[in-house]
């Protein structure tokens, strides 16, 4: 009985959490969205940077972080911190078209999956742009 029951819960809990975009996918929706555009067009969408590097070939990168979420976890005197992020990273020509735009996306699928690269939280980033999974 027990079993069965918790064979139920991880089925609904798969289900529910699976509802948000997977980091590629977040990746190339933002890439089909802002590579070729000005990069006043991410400054649009999602405020200043965090911070900007201009580099000696004339182009320009960027990072925004979107998404910081930190969860504790204690226990009997112990404890643990894991912090979930969501960033964008964005390299623009000197002209300032995004030619490159990347994501940085933890949210920390934990366990056998977890060491596997399973995600079954779904991304960060898909959760803070809302980006459901195609």
């Amino acid at each position: 009985m027990k079993s069965w029951r918790a064979m139920v819960a991880a089925g609904l809990f798969l289900v529910c959490a699976g509802c948000a975009a997977t980091k590629e996918q977040v990746r190339g929706n933002l890439g089909d969205k802002f590579i070729g555009k000005n990069v006043d067009a991410l400054v649009t969408t999602f405020g200043p940077p965090a911070s900007s590097f201009r580099m000696n070939s004339g182009e320009t990168a960027y990072v925004w972080q979107l998404s910081a979420e930190t969860h504790l976890s204690t226990y009997q005197g112990g404890g643990s911190a894991h912090t979930n992020y969501c960033k964008v990273s964005v390299i623009s020509s000197p002209g300032g078209v995004v030619t490159k735009l990347t994501t940085e996306d933890a949210s920390g699928t934990g366990g056998i999956l977890g060491m596997a690269g399973v995600d079954i939280y779904g991304s960060i980033c898909a959760r803070r742009l809302g980006i459901a999974r195609s």
